[in-house]
């Protein structure tokens, strides 16, 4: 998905509104709790001088050496929260967190300059579902220290505000956690640390978490907020093998929602889902408490399980939202009791303004996949039913299953319905034309407003227009003022109509082209259908162009007429969401730190395309404009490309350079995927990318599995057989470096320096050897700090070597 504005993060880690082990809400409602939740004070009775308190979560080391803790007063029976002030004569406290990975220490180091986090603190608000509030207890119970009301009063008074700051903004998760008894297992450790050097920074434990060590820090930059995340990393038992189990909670089988769009197309919709519930010994959340994801535009008012009303619970938080990496809520639904093992059906009502009119009789959807309640990434089957102004089409992901009139008069009702199974479907409306190309089995419906977007239309100019010379002036009377005139506009208004049967043709020969490669798509109908704005978006069935790409090029406004946004939005847009009806729905990826594979797939299968289209030259002209786009400087000073290595996917898109996930993602990795296209040669490649896309259609596909499976094709004798090397350096690592090649005086000696890159930075790179009498071989050199001597035996006399002639190899060339 080609996103040219700000992205919408996906999540990152499962923290602050997602999924605990509970059991059911004892004694309270969900309600009743929340209240309690967004009530919480510290209590002045229970403040204590500590000394030598430490709180140990795996790789988290937190340490109250000397200071004054303060309890909060409990909520439905347990603790959750207290405050630690150091404020005082030799007080002191101190967190140690050492990450386990080099990628981990270099990321920490970007935002602290250390690759350690040892850091002393003067203050630490902490909250707690996890058994901390029970080690607090054991040790007051130990030491028996002497209460402190007077300090206590003192510190209640300018906490408890921020505490119930604090308690808002993971309200969802703390309510879950309370409502059960495996809470101590799964619970969540969260503190904010006030520190001199670094500010205010917060330490996670989640064992629920992917990642469950997490540091992080809230900020601003230009009025946009951003939760900077200096670094994440699972915790020591998970890196020792303990089992993680399943991320899901229960599986999604189908889903039906029924829609309506009322006459200000506010989205009116109810939701069912057909889940299948896992044995209780087998959930890894056993509770009474469903947790589902929705859009924040959306508004939950009403839910049922198996028919029986249940409550919901769904409450807005910033700072959770930008934790969670989502522009998602989530909700909760509170059971009577735990759900029994095998099939139910939970029913939601939900409504928001999703569709928003951009002018000229344009609309824009902006919740764009998650418009409807969703539990995770998996693939199901839908039923989708639109009701709809006459006026207005409707079109959606699956298969048209007809329109029949609606209740009211001047309506009807859209339907689709996909039997295979989807990763998420998507919908768009307008007042289109509409244009059909039937070719090889493949139906290609192409929409188009009748007008472009009110931010694209052009715009009548006044002019001030000097008065006609009538002669020379006579006597001294005043002169005609300037006149001012609407200048008629250069020409016509743009119409995306008239791009229908090119982009027709484009979408034809993309699907054509990837077919051939990659097998048949998730369906046999594909719907084009324009969006304000300069990105897309590709569901199943279903593709999202920018208006842009109705227009021709001539017609397009001066931000989108340098050379490379011309090529983007003539040559790469759309062949890009056609790709991802393979790269994304038909194969998913697992989890963040994967996200830019499937992004980086469909943008090179674009390239590829462009390449049978216009030659290798044409791709070439693009690989160096990425290059140029990943050594531009950032605020900072430093490249782009060292913002941090492409397996942080959306930790890239931090406060330090925002654009720098965009550009990493999609541009650094083309290049990779590039680099490892001219390794294993067109042939293995193409072998590559069909057997992922056979092998993993309907499933979640890991970065290491695709190179696995990149590294069994790989030629003989390649110096890196299991591209260890090859993800270290442009997985795992960050450096794009000048490499120059001097022959030495004899034949088949010489040397390669590298310059721009960490002395540690090795790569592989190859050497072209063409002899006199025209043969060719290729050797792979690996470079090793500053410079590399080679020493070859040749196989004859030698008309030149030359360094990576191919662009093998991301990194600028000396001659």
């Amino acid at each position: 998905m080609w996103r040219r504005l700000r992205p919408t993060k996906r999540c990152l880690f499962r923290l602050g509104c997602l999924l605990g082990a509970a059991t059911g809400l004892l004694g309270a409602s969900a309600a009743e709790t929340a209240a309690a939740l967004r009530e919480a004070s510290f209590d002045g009775a229970r403040c204590y001088r500590v000394r030598d308190l430490s709180l140990i979560r795996e790789d988290v080391k937190l340490f109250l050496t000397d200071g004054y803790l303060i309890l909060a007063k409990p909520v439905a029976g347990a603790p959750v929260a207290a405050f630690f002030s150091a404020e005082t004569e030799q007080g002191d406290g101190e967190v140690l967190l050492v990450p386990p990975t080099a990628s981990e220490r270099a990321s920490l180091a970007r935002f602290t300059q250390a690759p350690t986090l040892n850091e002393h603190f003067r203050g630490a608000l902490l909250l707690f579902t996890d058994g901390t509030g029970a080690e607090i207890e054991a040790y007051l119970a130990e030491r028996q220290p002497k209460p402190a009301p007077e300090m206590g009063a003192l510190l209640a008074q300018q906490w408890t505000p921020v505490l119930r700051n604090l308690t808002v903004s993971f309200e969802t998760r703390l309510l879950e956690d309370l409502a059960g008894e495996a809470a101590r297992e799964q619970g969540l450790f969260f503190a904010a640390l006030a520190q001199t050097k670094l500010g205010s920074f917060d330490v996670i434990y989640d064992p629920q978490a992917r990642e469950e060590v997490t540091v992080g820090h809230l900020t601003s930059r230009d009025n946009r907020s951003f939760y900077d995340i200096w670094t994440s990393f699972p915790g020591r038992r998970t890196r020792q093998g303990r089992p993680k189990g399943s991320e899901l909670d229960f599986t999604v089988q189908h889903v039906s929602i029924a829609a309506a769009l009322g006459e200000n197309l506010r989205l009116r919709a109810t939701t069912k889902l057909r889940i299948v519930m896992p044995p209780v010994a087998e959930r890894k959340r056993p509770g009474a408490v469903v947790a589902l994801d929705i859009s924040r535009r959306m508004r939950v008012s009403a839910a049922r399980v198996d028919g029986q009303p249940v409550e919901v619970y769904q409450r807005e938080s910033e700072r959770s939202a930008l934790l969670r990496g989502s522009d998602n809520d989530a909700f909760l639904l509170s059971l009577p009791a735990p759900l029994a093992a095998g099939t139910h059906e939970i029913e939601v009502t939900h409504e928001g303004d999703v569709v928003n009119a951009a002018g000229n009789g344009v609309y824009a959807v902006s919740a764009r996949g998650t418009w409807y309640p969703h539990h995770g990434v998996q693939f199901a089957t839908y039923d989708l039913a639109f009701d709809h102004a006459r006026a207005l089409t409707v079109i959606a992901s699956g298969e048209p299953a007809g329109e029949r009139e609606g209740v009211e008069a001047g309506r009807v009702v859209s339907r689709f319905r996909s039997t295979a199974p989807l990763r998420f479907v998507g919908f768009n409306v307008g007042e289109y034309q509409k244009t059909v190309v039937e070719r090889a089995g493949l139906r290609v419906e192409i929409y188009a407003n009748q007008a472009v977007e009110t931010a694209l239309a052009p715009r009548r100019q006044e002019l001030l227009v000097a008065p006609p010379a009538l002669g020379p002036a006579r006597g001294t009377g005043p002169r005609r003022a300037m006149d001012t005139v609407v200048a008629p506009l250069p020409n016509a208004p743009p119409s995306p109509a008239l791009a229908m049967e090119r982009l027709a043709g484009e979408v034809v020969e993309a699907y054509a082209f990837l077919t051939a490669q990659l097998g048949p798509p998730p369906l046999k109908r594909l719907a084009v259908s324009p969006i304000p704005g300069t990105f897309g978006q590709g569901f199943p069935g279903l593709i999202y162009l920018s208006t842009l790409s109705y227009l021709d090029p001539r017609d397009r406004p001066a931000f989108a007429s340098d050379p490379y946004q011309r090529i983007f939005f003539s040559d790469i847009l759309v062949a890009h969401e056609v790709a991802h009806q393979w790269w994304g729905n038909q194969v998913a990826s697992t989890g963040y730190q994967d996200e830019w594979l499937m992004e980086a797939l469909a943008n090179y299968s674009a390239l590829m395309l462009l390449e049978k289209r216009k030659g290798a030259k044409a791709v070439d002209e693009v690989l160096e404009m990425f290059r140029e786009h990943l050594l531009a400087k950032t605020a900072a000073g430093k490249t782009v490309e060292a913002t941090g290595p492409i397996r942080l996917g959306l930790r890239l898109e931090s406060s330090e350079a925002p654009g720098a996930w965009r550009t990493i993602t999609y541009e650094k990795g083309t290049w990779i995927l590039h680099m490892l296209r001219r390794r294993l040669g067109d042939a293995a490649w193409n072998r590559l990318l069909g057997k992922i896309a056979r092998e993993y259609r309907g499933r979640r596909l890991r970065v290491r599995e695709f190179l696995a499976e990149a590294a069994g094709l790989l030629p003989a004798g390649d110096p890196d057989p299991r591209l260890e090397n090859f993800a270290g350096t442009w997985i795992e690592g960050t450096g794009i470096p000048t490499l120059r090649l001097t022959p030495g005086k004899v034949a088949g000696q010489g040397v390669v320096e590298q310059s721009g890159v960490d002395e540690d930075f090795s790569v592989d790179v190859p050497v072209e050897i063409q002899y006199r009498g025209g043969k060719i071989e290729t050797r792979w050199l690996r470079t090793e700090g500053a410079s590399t001597h080679y020493q070859w035996k040749l196989g004859g006399p030698v008309l030149r070597i030359t360094l990576d002639p191919q662009s093998a190899v991301l990194a600028i060339k000396q001659r």
